[in-house]
């Protein structure tokens, strides 16, 4: 593997090697520092003021580094701190953290991303265990740092603590663990009907008898609640948490917390469920509520009030688009790859219509263009291809696939073309055009925000509807007149669920499923009008090329 550089930010009072870093640079500090590869080179940029989120004093005096003072272009596409390794950026906790492990050249560092090297691959979005370790703890110690959690004299111990204490105490869940179990009894005879918990492999680590990537991350965080909890006085009452610090030996960075004069009468600890980690969403434990036709109808019955502004004209936007295969490089065709033939015409069939709505909107404009949940990057080489004066980036989480982007990209020589692994959260860049293709549930909304805080156009075609739900970014419905009318708002998610069934021609909910599709892209069409777009909803063609095929296309009045 290619060199790569860590890009972080840091402040500094006056001429001295101590900085002030945020948690999560620091704990990429620390990976890096653990990992000693020679193939990572470190940069520091100071801020000329003192961000509010600095609250660790490192002493750099033994870490080598460079200082910058005018980042690159590439270094602005991400939030910091930030991986560069050929023209890829890499932003995100554990995704920096995973790609400077793999830039190591040591085998026990390689090691701790497991098996399959699967060690928090999976995004927060859609991991409990990856946004613990890269979103949840990282919160909660930033609030115990900052004497958040400290009220009327008591300390308030946050819930993530103690959900790790439970974790440690669970059954491990990993993949060779009746092989081990095996092993360690001299017991040939277990199989997958023992309980696991009968199984006698214990939680030493993390993720099991195991140190992985996700102690490397989780001890700075543990080890300063630790060091604050002690100078605070405050009594700690998770012994399997303490025997996990006392077992991990990872060297320690110099630092400095702020000063703790605060008095402690008490201290208070949340009731959780005592559960893994793995399976600690709190909605798991919730009731089932199925979406049922009566619930569907209800929320029809309101529909019925605003059905006139439910419209969609079946025509592809941009239809009359020249767009001719045979004039693009075939190794950009998904013929070209490994999907059956009827799959790959099918793909096909959807990158043409998006192709021809992206081509219709930038016309001879040189647009930046993001093809956000990329994936291989079929749809933004596509476009790379066709419109060679834009600069295409392509935004993605899952390392496998960029891999094949990359090799794709390499194959037809392209130079417009900048790889991203990062989740939505972390891009920052600015943009003209906004592009997805089956972006799942949120992942949508996500982007359609993202565009229009840009003021950039947009093309996309979502899907999972059932999967869209409140989150810190978004809330539902979209739009003002939906909000109006969804003051239940399990009503809105009711029809959701509905339109992901659009199975096939003769089931009998399809034909509702593809009218609550519409409902559901109306108010997303409604909320980008009412920030200044103008919108049209419409379909790929053929409509047979996939059953979720709305194409919302949107052009921003303010752009000049």
């Amino acid at each position: 593997m290619s060199k790569g550089i860590l890009y972080i930010n840091a402040w500094t009072e006056g001429q001295t090697d101590n900085y002030w870093l945020d948690l999560e640079t620091f704990i990429i500090l620390h990976v890096s520092q653990f990992t000693e590869s020679p193939k990572l080179q470190l940069k520091l940029n100071i801020l000329s003021d003192k961000p509010q989120w600095s609250n660790l004093v490192v002493s750099f005096s033994n870490i080598t580094y460079e200082l910058i003072k005018d980042p690159s272009d590439i270094t602005q596409i991400c939030r910091w701190p930030l991986l560069v390794i050929n023209n890829q950026v890499v932003s995100g906790l554990c995704s920096v953290a995973r790609q400077v492990c793999r830039l190591s050249t040591k085998d026990s560092v390689r090691k701790l991303l497991g098996f399959r090297e699967a060690c928090l691959v999976a995004c927060a979005e859609s991991s409990i265990w990856t946004r613990f370790c890269e979103v949840d703890i990282i919160r909660a110690i930033n609030q115990v740092l900052k004497g958040e959690c400290v009220q009327d004299g008591a300390f308030l111990v946050p819930h993530e603590i103690v959900n790790f204490e439970n974790h440690l105490s669970q059954p491990v869940r990993i993949h060779n663990i009746y092989k081990l179990a095996r092993n360690k009894k001299n017991e040939q005879r277990l199989n997958s009907s023992t309980p696991r918990e009968q199984l006698m492999i214990n939680h030493d680590f993390a993720e099991g008898p195991y140190v992985t990537l996700a102690d490397l991350i989780l001890y700075p965080c543990l080890k300063l609640f630790k060091t604050y909890c002690d100078s605070a006085c405050i009594p700690l009452k998770f012994p399997l948490t303490l025997a996990w610090l006392q077992r991990l030996d990872f060297p320690n960075i110099g630092y400095n917390c702020p000063n703790n004069t605060i008095v402690v009468g008490s201290t208070i600890y949340p009731e959780i469920n005592n559960v893994s980690l793995y399976n600690a969403d709190p909605k798991r434990t919730e009731p089932v509520n199925h979406t049922t036709q009566n619930k569907i109808e209800a929320a029809l019955n309101l529909v019925d009030q605003i059905k006139p502004c439910i419209t969609n004209t079946g025509l592809l936007y941009g239809f009359d688009t020249a767009f001719d295969w045979s004039m693009v490089p075939l190794k950009a065709s998904p013929h070209c790859g490994t999907l059956p033939a009827n799959r790959a015409q099918r793909k096909c069939e959807q990158l043409e219509s998006l192709a021809k709505a992206t081509l219709a909107v930038v016309k001879n404009k040189s647009y930046k263009i993001v093809d956000f949940c990329s994936g291989s990057g079929h749809l933004g080489i596509l476009i790379a291809c066709l419109l060679p004066k834009c600069h295409i980036i392509l935004v993605e989480n899952k390392e496998r696939s960029l891999a094949r982007a990359r090799e794709t990209i390499g194959n037809l020589n392209l130079v417009n073309v900048t790889i991203v692994q990062s989740n939505l959260d972390y891009f920052r860049g600015s943009f003209d055009l906004g592009l997805a293709l089956h972006a799942c549930g949120v992942a949508t909304d996500l982007v359609l925000k993202m565009c229009i805080e840009n003021k950039a156009d947009f093309v996309c075609c979502p899907c999972c509807y059932g999967g869209i739900k409140q989150c810190h970014k978004v809330s539902y419905p979209r739009s003002e007149q939906y909000k109006s009318l969804f003051i239940v708002k399990h009503l809105y998610f009711n029809l959701a669920h509905a339109a992901d069934q659009t199975h096939d021609l003769k089931n009998v909910k399809t034909r509702q499923g593809y009218f609550c599709m519409d409902v559901i892209d109306t108010d997303r069409r409604l909320y980008a009008m009412e920030c200044g777009y103008t919108v049209h909803l419409g379909k790929l063609q053929p409509e047979t090329c996939t059953n979720k095929n709305n194409l919302l296309v949107g052009i921003c009045n303010e752009r000049p």
